[in-house]
């Protein structure tokens, strides 16, 4: 007979009398299960249950409008809202601006990974786009060429490694072993940026500002959200590092551009299918960035704005330091690899540490850049480097034919001091030229082969290939010029943003 519990007396936990067949094993299984299940409902009540919020593809303001996630929500993949992680204290976190990065699958993986681990760990919402449907570490990669036009596609050899990353059956580095992949990505991405655009405005329309970056740009989220915060989202803005092609002016893309809703709203919503309107155009051109600049000029009469050196194609062993790039606030750089982005991550987050606690923070500027990558390492010379040096030439004109672009870069030998007339002999007269003039006309130089070239702006520049004699490739920085101007140019007495009206 199974007992029956008397009111009052027996707990909810009280184990009836059992039948034989019954084991021990089966018994305490079964008080587990319910046990578990018991907690397992006083949780949920604890916690009010499930609501949509919950569901990771829900991010409506009840207007229409699409935001970041709340706060405890995993956001755009596996991780803890920035709010609740201790890596990015003191960090702004709006809920306005979305980052876009533009990657390609035969590199995401060797580049977005230490993205997510170190910027993007602090950026509220982003998207990832690449050329094929991928995740990385939880987060969704998006396919920017699905809605590409069958007419741009068909027959058409830009679209090889697309055709082949999608049938491949083992991992893509290795199908891409059958072709090249470097030349083939450049030919594919030219057909990226108009449907980026496009794809990104419908899954987040409800943004102020979309920050567009390549996957080696590396972003300072806070110096980017405080001039952001200057700005009118509601104006027509296309923000960037100006270049051209044929005279037309575009954003280029390695810097990141910085398209305000308004834009947003006048190239995407205002033009359904705009992406593929530009497919066969991108056909012919060279590149997405420029397509990109076409697409918005032609759609919505929106043209690029000069924001250099605030969003800049350099990185700190290629920024040149000096007048022009020292007071200025800095929100973009590129072709920085995973380990330079490593180190410029913790070397702002030291930053920004120091700065919250001097009770009085400013941006991270062009010159901090240098007291902490050139200063420390600047000497006099450095064999087997290229320290970019190329404002002017000098070189014996009658020795053999020089390239156009050398020639147009050298003084007229009659604007020659002495020492400047002997400045191609060698490396020693070439440095002893630099010295000999001020330091708006030369702060470094290095020597190659019967060439001194001179420049304005000190760099710390990179390591070349050893070459013997005559070929070495020096380098060399007039250290005195240099420490007395950055002493001089010590505290900046105002911060120079660019100059635009909000």
């Amino acid at each position: 007979m199974i007992k029956t519990p008397r009111p009052g007396r027996d707990s909810l936990f009280f184990i009836p009398t059992l039948p034989r067949m019954f084991t021990r094993k089966s018994i305490t299984i079964a008080l587990c299960a319910t046990i578990s299940l018991l907690l397992l409902l006083a949780t949920s009540r604890r916690l009010g249950g499930w609501t949509a919020i919950d569901d990771p593809l829900y991010q409506s303001d009840g207007h229409g409008h699409q935001r970041p996630p709340p706060p405890g929500h995993n956001g755009p993949g596996p991780r803890p809202h920035p709010s609740e992680n201790p890596d990015c204290a003191g960090y702004p976190i709006p809920d306005n601006i979305l980052v876009i990065m533009k990657t390609g699958a035969s590199e995401s993986f060797n580049r977005v990974p230490t993205q997510l681990l170190t910027v993007l760990k602090c950026v509220p919402d982003f998207l990832i786009f690449s050329d094929m449907e991928q995740k990385i570490g939880g987060y969704p990669v998006y396919d920017s060429l699905s809605n590409v036009s069958t007419e741009a596609m068909e027959g058409n050899s830009d679209f090889d490694l697309y055709r082949r990353q999608k049938a491949c059956p083992v991992d893509v580095e290795g199908c891409n072993k059958q072709g090249n992949p470097a030349t083939e990505g450049w030919n594919l991405d030219k057909y990226k940026n108009v449907h980026i655009a496009e794809q990104t405005y419908k899954m987040r329309p409800g943004y102020d500002w979309y920050v567009f970056v390549d996957a080696d740009t590396y972003v300072l989220w806070p110096n980017l959200v405080h001039w952001l915060g200057k700005l009118n989202p509601n104006k027509k803005h296309y923000l960037g590092s100006v270049t051209l092609i044929q005279g037309f002016r575009f954003g280029h893309g390695g810097s990141g551009y910085i398209v305000s809703k308004a834009s947003m709203k006048a190239l995407v919503e205002e033009n359904p299918g705009v992406g593929q309107k530009y497919d066969l155009r991108a056909k012919r051109e060279c590149c997405g960035d420029y397509v990109f600049a076409l697409a918005l000029k032609d759609n919505a009469d929106v043209s690029v704005e000069q924001m250099w050196p605030t969003i800049n194609g350099e990185k700190p062993a290629t920024l040149p330091f000096g007048p022009w790039h020292w007071c200025h606030p800095i929100v973009t750089m590129h072709h920085m690899n995973s380990e330079e982005i490593n180190t410029f991550w913790e070397f702002e987050r030291r930053f920004r540490r120091e700065q919250i606690a001097s009770g009085k923070p400013r941006p991270l500027l062009i010159k901090d850049i240098y007291h902490e990558y050139l200063e420390p390492k600047l000497k006099r010379e450095q064999l087997d480097w290229d320290n970019k040096s190329d404002d002017r030439f000098y070189v014996d004109i009658a020795a053999k034919e020089w390239d156009e672009g050398t020639l147009h870069r050298m003084k007229a030998a009659s604007e020659y001091n002495e020492l400047e007339k002997v400045a191609h002999r060698s490396a020693s007269d070439c440095e002893a030229a630099c010295k000999s003039l001020p330091p708006d006309d030369c702060v470094q130089y290095k020597y190659e082969d019967g060439k001194c070239a001179m420049h304005r702006s000190f760099i710390l520049g990179k390591p070349v290939p050893k070459k013997e004699g005559a070929k070495q490739s020096i380098s060399g920085w007039d250290v005195e010029k240099i420490k007395e101007w950055t002493e001089r140019e010590k505290v900046c007495d105002k911060i120079q943003w660019p100059n635009l009206s909000s």
